[in-house]
């Protein structure tokens, strides 16, 4: 499985900026060290996905922090793509496919992948078995200075079976002035990514060889506290990527003339590797406020936007609210609303003709798709003691597609 596993899995809810993931917020500003699960599964018996997080923080007088994070995810299941489904009668037909797969590939620069099936109309978005594991870790440390400006600085690292990824980030915030009623924040992060992928078919079959990917993003912030009950923080982000950005496990269908008649026949139909640009730049601005209608009850309203150079636009409006029960005991519902356009190079499995060109950027990638989505969530924390702080979330998310995902999460948090 690519795509640093359940990070990709959860794309369609984290990536749009969902965030359901989040936990019920608290402040932790003693050392403490946390530990939490989720799971993860898709409906209609496909991915599942377990994440386990153990991180610490750790403050040296008050000038100092560091943070660091293990994380070990399992993934396992089904995941969907085109395929073949008309059986191979024996030697000489599955011969007669690899050199019609071969001459296909000999008429374009894109990747043909193994699994071609004489009749158009046999391909079918089928259930391919997965397995995989990563392992991540990361750390962060903060300095505060004479005026309490922040200064951070952090380093990631993930390995799984066909994903590879190294990054660095940073952070600086800056108060206005001694009141601290406004800051600023610029931040960035750069990662140094590499992904096994498909490469053109040869010999029966596709190789796998390592392929490059880039990734920088950086924000501008801005918080601002307007009264003792009001408080927003308001970010502009701007992204950029580059090298391998398709995804090496999805497929399409391409439309190749092998026997330059210019008709394309019933058996001209040959499956594709997901061909995306070798660029994306992407941009927004997320809007995040905070208002206190009692000492118990907090709402977080949130907007976000989202564009990029492929053509995916997206809105994203919600929020959470908090409610503080008893002094031990918070409750978080959430609810966020989300709606995207597609990919220029996007065309649903589903359509009356999901094939194209025998060139050309294409996709068949429903997260690129256009659709409108729903995440529900429900967090709950408990005060177990006065160092140990129990955590558990629930969430359901679907999109107009036909997706639909849940996934719960329990951790606990101990100050030392």
């Amino acid at each position: 499985m690519s795509k640093k596993l359940t990070l990709t899995i959860l794309s369609g809810v984290a990536a749009s900026g969902l965030g359901a993931l989040s936990l019920p917020a608290q402040v932790e500003a003693a050392d403490h060290i946390s530990i939490h699960h989720m799971n993860f599964e898709e409906y209609g018996d496909k991915v599942k996905a377990g994440d386990n997080l153990l991180s610490i923080e750790k403050n040296f007088g008050l000038d100092w922090t560091l943070t660091a994070e293990l994380g070990y995810d399992t993934v396992s299941g089904a995941s969907p793509a085109w395929g073949p489904t008309t059986p191979v009668s024996g030697n000489q037909d599955l011969l007669n496919r690899a050199k019609k797969t071969q001459l296909a590939q000999g008429q374009t620069t894109e990747v043909i992948r193994a699994g071609y099936d004489p009749y158009r109309d046999a391909y079918a978005v089928q259930a391919y078995e997965l397995e995989d594991t990563r392992y991540s870790s990361s750390a962060n440390l903060t300095y505060r200075d004479k005026k309490r400006d922040e200064w951070s600085l952090g380093l990631n690292y993930s390995q799984e079976e066909d994903y590879e990824s190294m990054g660095i980030n940073g952070q600086v915030l800056i108060y206005a002035d001694s009141r601290k009623n406004r800051s600023y924040t610029i931040g960035g992060s750069l990662l140094l990514d590499k992904t096994l992928a498909f490469e053109e078919y040869e010999n029966f079959g596709n190789t796998q060889e390592w392929q490059d990917i880039f990734n920088s993003d950086i924000e501008l912030g801005l918080s601002q506290i307007f009264t003792a009950n009001f408080y927003a923080t308001f970010t502009l982000f701007s992204g950029y990527k580059s090298g391998y950005l398709s995804n090496h496990y999805l497929t399409v269908l391409r439309e190749i003339d092998i026997d330059d008649d210019g008709v394309i026949a019933d058996d001209e139909v040959f499956l594709g590797q997901d061909t995306r640009p070798d660029k994306r730049l992407s941009g927004g601005i997320n809007i995040q406020t905070f208002y206190s209608f009692s000492s118990s009850v907090v709402i977080r309203p949130r907007y976000k936007y989202f564009t990029d150079d492929w053509g995916v636009t997206s809105h994203q409006v919600g929020g959470k609210l908090s409610i503080e029960l008893l002094d031990w005991l918070t409750l978080t519902p959430g609810y966020f609303w989300y709606s995207q356009t597609a990919a220029d190079f996007f065309v649903d499995p589903d359509s009356a003709d999901p094939s194209f060109a025998a060139t050309g950027y294409a996709t068949s990638d429903l997260r690129l798709g256009d659709f409108d989505a729903n995440a529900y969530e429900l967090g709950v924390s408990v005060k177990a003691t006065k160092r140990l702080r129990l955590n558990a979330l629930a969430a359901y998310y679907d999109r107009s597609n036909g997706y639909e995902s849940q996934w719960w999460v329990v951790g606990a948090t101990y100050e030392f």
